[in-house]
């Protein structure tokens, strides 16, 4: 649900209309008596996995999104009785912000999802963080408490190849210097460093690495290929990229004021986070929730295990599910 929410405030969802058509696949979970249906679920799957839907996807996966599937149905059983609802115009104006709505094989389908999505995002707009801002003394405190980050510290960016033997790292090494092979190829290919799959690169300010790296590092000009260096996480090769000057007096100030306005943000942003939070974790609680695990095709290991059920679903409760409204 988190990424949910951070999928909310970017503005790009879209929106769909309430549709009322009988669903006649397994029930898979029941909340608050409203029952949930297979067919529902796997088409929030594919909202939210895309070509990765499939029966490849891990059962801790589907297992995730279960949970999410099933928070995001009390969030709208809350903005529907707070009186959230989307319009014609919105559904419309939605459309147009992302085209590849209409060209998706189950238009209607990602339609309603991006409907659910915007009355979500509605609902947590008037409701859940109307009242939520930070007072001045949470900001002050925030900038303080990250006042490091503020800094303008000379720095360099660099690409890396980490491996754990020295041989290996001598062998890529050559491929670079020798074969004249790209560094970033090689790195993408060879390292077992985090950012392989940025071509090892990365940036730092001095005096953030290890004295053992940033002495290796240190004499390099842009284009240079480090030794093989061993630290405590391995045998590194570096090639220098760049290096990064402080920013003049001038721009300092603007760089500052620049950095204070991202820290805020992200307060902000935090704050938000807590609330949405704070409130699901109340929906969940005053919620009758179950999950049918012998309808799901999978083995649940979601956050709601202990409201699970092997019980047959069929017959349990009327599957009209009240007023129309936007299922999900």
């Amino acid at each position: 649900m988190k990424k949910l929410f951070l999928l909310l405030c970017s503005g790009l969802l879209i929106v769909g209309g309430c549709a009322r058509v009988k669903d006649r696949s397994p029930v898979i979970a029941v909340v608050n008596g409203r029952e949930l249906h297979k067919t529902e679920f796997e088409r929030f799957l594919t909202a939210r996995l895309g070509e990765l839907t499939g029966s490849e996807t891990p059962d801790s996966l589907r297992s995730q999104m279960l949970d999410e599937f099933v928070e995001r149905r009390l969030v709208l059983d809350q903005a529907g009785q707070a009186g959230v609802s989307v319009s014609e115009s919105e559904i419309e104006q939605a459309t147009v912000d992302n085209p590849q709505t209409k060209a998706s094989p189950d238009s209607a389908g990602s339609r309603q999802e991006m409907a659910n999505d915007l009355t979500i995002a509605k609902y947590y707009r008037q409701f859940v963080l109307r009242d939520v801002r930070p007072s001045p003394e949470e900001v002050q405190k925030y900038i303080d408490d990250n006042r490091e980050r503020l800094a303008d510290h000379p720095g360099f960016v660099v690409r890396e190849i980490r491996v754990d033997n020295r041989d290996k790292a001598e062998s890529l090494r050559r491929e670079v210097v020798e074969g004249h092979r790209d560094f970033a190829e090689v790195a993408g290919s060879g390292s077992q460093a985090p950012n392989a799959e940025e071509g090892g690169l990365s940036r730092y300010d001095e005096g953030q690495l290890p004295e053992v790296l940033e002495r290796a590092i240190r004499p390099l000009k842009p284009g240079d290929v480090s030794q093989v260096i061993q630290s405590s996480f391995g045998f590194h090769v570096f090639k220098l990229e760049r290096r990064i000057k402080p920013h003049s007096p001038e721009d300092r100030r603007a760089q500052l004021e620049t950095k204070r306005s991202q820290l805020i943000e992200e307060l902000i942003a935090r704050k938000n986070q807590e609330a949405v939070d704070e409130a699901l974790a109340r929906f969940l609680d005053a919620a009758g929730v179950r999950v049918i695990d012998s309808s799901l095709g999978f083995t649940y290991t979601g956050r709601l295990r202990h409201n699970s059920s092997a019980l047959p679903a069929h017959g349990m409760i009327d599957g009209s599910g009240g007023p129309c409204s936007l299922a999900g």
